[in-house]
């Protein structure tokens, strides 16, 4: 207790004071030392009991501080009273009523409102009104009693005295009536300070009552044991107040006894009124107006009795509704233990069952009624059974509900786990009386949370982010990869829907859609974006799948970021679309490009133009400084051309050196368009002939461009066309010398059309028949026939010959001339074979034409020899006639081949002598046997002086270097009499014969000998 020492000394001093004031009212022989120790007692006491209730309110509970601080006040008023009577008596103060007797008063009402203040703090509202009218009608009734005690000895008394004279003790006694009152009503525990209390506030009021009777009577009582009973009886309430303790009993005893009180105390109440009435009746003394008011008074009793036992009655019909409810609630309760599937048990504190549910007496495998005053010990093992102790005690120690998972052992042998909640019970002191379980078998559900948890840690494995969101869109799960793709927490991604993530489905509108089309479709994969938390958004693909689990619709997406394969998707579009080196649209691009120009074009009738552009020698840089410096080029005359045209036209790159432009939208007027079209194409020729620095060395390389434009204007030529039609033109600015502009040139274009339809026409010529030899006779001085040279005819089917001239360039150009030369060479060995059966062909010699791209193949002597060797004839009649194209191209080599096919017997003659570049230094080289002077020095050789000089010379210089000559073209005498004239003695020409085809060679023969 705190402050004890100051208690103890205030206890010491107090009682120190009242023996002291005892003794000296035993000893004293005067009248005013007897009245100074009667104070100094009376003094001693009330100080004591004050000062010991204001110790008792410190050391009190805070709720029973404020009940516990108004009988301290009282106390104190009472204290302050009995100071002042000291002073009245030393005064010599004596009238009634006095200064003292206005704070005696306070000590009644002040310890009611204490007393009444601490029992409402435990009463419910129905104890409260029960508390309060049982009180009233027991003070009424006291009130009464003490008027019938007092009133007929008033004599004189004037009105205020006697008021003062009725109050002391019916206030005491009041206060006395709710202390009692509160014991029953409350079924408080006993306590001896709260029964020392009532008893000391009891005493008090009957001394009061009786001092007061006996002063009405004229008569006072100055024993020193009735005036020490004043002081102990208040000291008695200071030491209770310091000891104070009311709580709530538990006893079922004493509440039966209570309810037995209560029922009884209206009644006594009534006894008390009747008993005053009764009293008054035969004392004559009794002014009829007390008759008046005691009568009053007992029919308020009476009255208030009366409500009370209707308040009763009115409880009773309460309580059999509600022990008729709390029946039904029993049976209810019972038919849900019955029903539970979940183990229901009481224990008391040592662990013995008090009631068990069917269910619980199943798992035992028992009656339900054996199950109740066992342990766990007459049902598990042992060491399961102190385990299962040792968690009621646990429950017990922590004071609240506690939860476990336990593995036990059924009646059936099978192992369960279970869940139980083990919560403590308390009675309303707050002790432990025992404790309620209930257990629950989870074995499945255990299951199926392991089977959910690796389902989680395989989600949480996988590559891809998987989360599972409801018809809302808010998440309700997501694994780990979802959490580090996005980078959120995964308690704040369960505060977000799917909206907040993604970047393409931003609006509820959208995401109602999107699950609409799946609830329908059960399964999508579609590519959406996602948003991190940094604000980073990547492309993913999306797997969501609908499902329905407990009624409720989700759908689970796996989510793969799918940035790599967009990377990759991109590269290879760039790769089908566009240059490596360059970067720019390549040929496929620029073709779906210049598809939606036409279309365009043809929408707006605005015309448009396609420039290609070529770089002129670029091989030749390639081959002299190396790839890396072409490249170079390459990527540079791109960066100049993106940034010499419009911003609506398209650069691309067909390949090698080979660029395009598209121009787009130059307006509906052919003029305007062709001068716009041509302006941008010399701007851009401009831009490429300024030097380039491709090296670390700063050396400056100049490069020219030749460009050709084909202008279009809607979709009246396709896009093959229209690359034709420049290209055409590109190759008429390169034909004009290079570094020009050229429009497409619609009669060129007409001489391809034609090219390449005679190109069609020649590829089948072969394998048609088409091709005939025709034999022109060579001739001596005599007229003699001496050999003839074979002419390549073409004889298509329609329109009808095709002469040399037309159709051998085309044959050189596109490769057909080595199939068809193979064929002549073929022919004419195999005609010589003919020839050598006829005596009057036997000695002639075959002349056959030979191509610089058949005589520079590799194999062309293992050709000839094949041909030799096939038909079986003698090599010496072949005469190969070259050109001197054949010979200019790397001499060296075609000596060799020459050379070879000599030793196989084959002779040479060269074809055209003098209208190339003949050179005595590889003419003398050369292993010929003959020269052919050209048909246009002998055309005017008659006429023309410089003609006639040249065929002079040409035969000076085969004389000097021992070759024969024959001449071609020779179509009149006075041509041949100048030839011999200048001893050219062999001939070719019209003048003898026309090319003819071999069925007319015999109207050329003699008849045979």
């Amino acid at each position: 207790m705190p402050q004890l020492r100051s208690v103890q000394l205030v206890l010491v001093a107090g009682v120190a004071g009242f023996l002291v004031g005892l003794a000296g009212i035993l000893l004293a022989q005067d009248v005013l030392w007897i009245r100074f120790f009667d104070n100094l007692h009376w003094t001693a006491g009330t100080l004591t009991a004050a000062a010991l209730a204001w110790f008792g309110v410190r050391a009190a509970p805070v709720d029973s501080a404020r009940g516990l601080r108004w009988i301290a006040i009282g106390l104190s008023a009472y204290a302050v009273g009995q100071l002042i009577w000291n002073v009245q008596t030393l005064l010599g103060f004596t009238g009634f009523p006095t200064p003292s007797d206005l704070f005696y008063l306070w000590l009644g009402p002040c310890v009611a409102a204490g007393l009444l203040i601490e029992a409402f703090r435990l009463a419910d509202r129905t104890q409260r009104k029960t508390l309060a009218l049982d009180a009233a009608i027991l003070a009424i009734a006291v009130l009464t009693l003490v008027l019938v005690l007092y009133l007929p000895r008033r004599g004189d008394t004037a009105l205020l005295p006697l008021a003062v004279l009725v109050t002391y003790p019916v206030s005491l006694l009041a206060a006395v009536c709710i202390g009692l009152v509160a014991a029953p009503t409350l079924r408080l525990k006993f306590s001896w300070s709260y029964a020392l209390f009532l008893l000391s506030l009891l005493g008090t009021g009957a001394c009061w009552m009786g001092w007061n009777a006996l002063a009405l009577d004229g008569t006072t009582l100055d024993g020193a044991w009735f005036n020490s009973l004043f002081s102990v009886s208040v000291m008695g309430m200071g030491l209770a107040t310091l000891y104070w303790n009311i709580e709530i009993s538990s006893n079922a005893a004493w509440e039966r006894w209570s309810e037995g009180a209560l029922r009884v105390l209206p009644l006594a109440a009534v006894v008390l009124a009747s008993l005053a009435v009764l009293l008054s009746e035969p004392n004559d003394g009794i002014p009829q107006a007390v008759h008046h008011v005691i009568d009053m008074g007992a029919l308020v009793v009476i009255v208030l009795a009366m409500l009370r036992q209707g308040m009763l009655l009115k409880e009773h019909a309460l309580l059999k509704t509600v022990t008729r409810k709390l029946e039904e609630s029993e049976q209810q309760k019972h038919q849900i233990l019955n029903t539970l599937p979940d183990l229901i048990w009481l224990k008391d504190a040592n662990g013995v069952y008090r009631m068990g549910n069917p269910a619980l007496a199943r798992f035992f495998g028992v009656p339900e009624a054996e199950v109740v005053g066992k342990t766990d010990f007459d049902f598990f093992e042992p060491e399961q059974a102190r385990l299962f102790r040792q968690m009621d005690q646990a429950a017990v120690d922590a004071g609240r509900a506690k939860q476990n998972e336990e593995w036990v052992i059924a009646a059936d042998g099978g192992t369960i786990l279970v869940e139980t909640i083990k919560t403590p019970l308390c009675d309303r002191s707050g002790k432990v009386i025992g404790v309620l379980g209930v257990a629950r078998d989870i074995t499945e559900r255990e299951r199926a949370s392991r089977q959910v948890a690796l389902l989680d840690f395989a989600l949480d494995h996988v590559k891809e982010a998987a989360y599972m969101a409801d018809e809302q869109g808010c998440f309700h799960y997501v694994n780990s990869e979802a959490c580090r793709v996005l980078d959120h927490t995964c308690d704040a991604l369960m505060n977000m829907r799917v909206i907040d993530v993604d970047n393409v489905i931003t609006q509820p509108e959208q995401w109602q859609a999107l699950w609409d089309q799946l609830k329908e479709l059960k399964t999508l994969i579609f590519e959406s974006h996602h948003k991190a938390r940094d604000g980073t958004v990547f492309p993913v693909e999306i797997n969501a799948n609908y499902f329905e689990f407990s009624g409720q619709p989700y759908v689970l997406g796996l989510v793969r970021d799918i940035t790599e394969r967009k990377q990759v998707e991109q590269q290879i579009r760039d790769l089908a679309y566009f240059d490596v080196l360059t970067q720019l649209p390549n040929r496929r691009l620029l073709m779906d490009r210049l598809g939606h120009a036409l279309a365009t074009s043809e929408r707006s009738q605005a015309y448009g133009a396609l420039m290609i552009l070529d770089l002129d020698h670029f091989k030749t840089l390639n081959d002299t400084q190396g790839h890396d410096v072409g490249d170079r080029l390459l990527v540079e005359v791109s960066r100049r051309l993106t940034a010499n045209v419009r911003q609506q036209d398209s650069v691309c790159r067909l390949g090698g050196d080979e660029f395009v432009v598209l121009l787009e939208g130059l307006g509906p007027d052919e003029a305007h368009a062709v001068s716009q079209a041509e302006t941008i194409a010399e701007k851009v020729r401009f831009a490429l002939n300024q030097p380039y620095a491709l090296d670390v060395s700063g050396m400056k390389f100049h490069s020219t461009t030749s460009i050709g434009l084909a202008l279009f204007r809607g979709q009246g030529a396709s896009t093959d066309m229209l690359m034709k039609q420049a290209d055409v033109a590109l190759y008429q600015a390169k034909d004009g010398g290079r570094n020009l502009v050229r429009f497409f040139n619609p009669a060129m274009q007409a001489a391809i059309d034609s090219r390449m339809v005679m190109e069609a026409a020649l590829r089948q010529a072969l394998d048609k028949g088409e091709f005939r030899l025709y034999y022109q006779p060579q001739v001596d001085q005599d007229g003699g026939l001496i050999g003839a040279e074979a002419l390549l005819r073409w004889l298509p089917a329609n329109p009808g010959m095709v002469y040399p001239a037309e159709f051998i360039p085309l044959a050189e150009e596109t490769g057909l001339i080595l199939p068809i030369g193979k064929w002549v060479l073929d022919t004419a060995c195999a005609q010589l074979k003919i020839w050598e059966r006829d005596p009057r062909t036997r000695a002639l010699q075959m002349s056959v034409n030979v191509s610089a791209r058949q005589f520079h193949q590799p194999d062309f002597v293992e050709t000839v020899q094949q041909s030799l060797t096939s038909s079986g004839i003698d090599p010496s009649r072949l005469k190969l006639e070259l050109t001197e194209s054949v010979v200019l191209d790397n001499v060296d080599a075609v000596i060799r081949q020459m050379q070879q096919l000599n030793a196989l017997g084959v002779s040479f003659c060269l074809d055209d002598f003098g209208t190339g570049y003949s050179s005595l230094s590889y003419l003398k080289r050369l292993p010929l046997d003959q020269v052919k002077i050209d048909q246009s020095f002998v055309r005017d050789v008659t006429v023309d002086a410089n003609d006639a000089a040249i065929v002079r010379a040409i035969m000076a210089l085969s004389r000097s270097l021992g070759l024969q000559v024959i001449a071609e073209g020779v179509e009149t005498q006075a041509q041949r009499d100048f030839l011999l004239a200048n001893e050219c003695r062999a001939y070719q020409g019209l003048l003898f014969c026309r090319p003819i085809p071999i069925d007319e060679w015999a109207s050329l023969l003699a008849p045979a000998a």
